[in-house]
């Protein structure tokens, strides 16, 4: 969970708990805390299976210019998400930011990304989408 680009965050305060709800394993921020910075040898290292990025007050449009930041960084093309086409953005300012009765539908977003096979795609589209990169030859 990406909550901000450049300086890098990690999402924190409920996030961690929505992650592991929705079956996921959340790999920096603990529940209850504010969300952490990141320094990017600490992505690289943990390797994630799935990313997803949802900056604090940014829409999908306004993320998606954005992600050349997250792309030039040394070993992006080689992590596991990348590898995998497992790069998500999503609608932070909608859906991940603020507290409130959107949370369920945050949830519902986590586990139609996590787990595809059991959950339709009922927001993507307007909730998240497939960061549209390459897998490296």
């Amino acid at each position: 969970m990406i909550e901000w680009i450049d300086p890098l965050m990690a999402g924190g305060n409920w996030m961690p708990e929505l992650v592991q709800m929705a079956g996921g394993e959340n790999l920096f921020g603990v529940a209850g805390r504010p969300s952490p910075w990141l320094d990017w040898n600490q992505v690289v290292v943990a390797d994630p299976d799935v990313v997803l990025v949802h900056p604090c007050g940014f829409d999908m449009a306004r993320t998606l210019e954005e992600m050349p930041l997250l792309e030039h960084r040394p070993g992006w093309r080689e992590l596991k998400a990348v590898q995998s086409s497992r790069i998500f953005v999503a609608d932070g300012n909608q859906y991940f930011n603020r507290p409130g009765p959107r949370i369920v539908e945050s949830l519902e977003i986590l586990a139609e990304i996590f787990h595809p096979e059991l959950f339709s795609s009922r927001h993507e589209g307007k909730g998240w989408m497939r960061y549209p990169t390459e897998p490296p030859s």
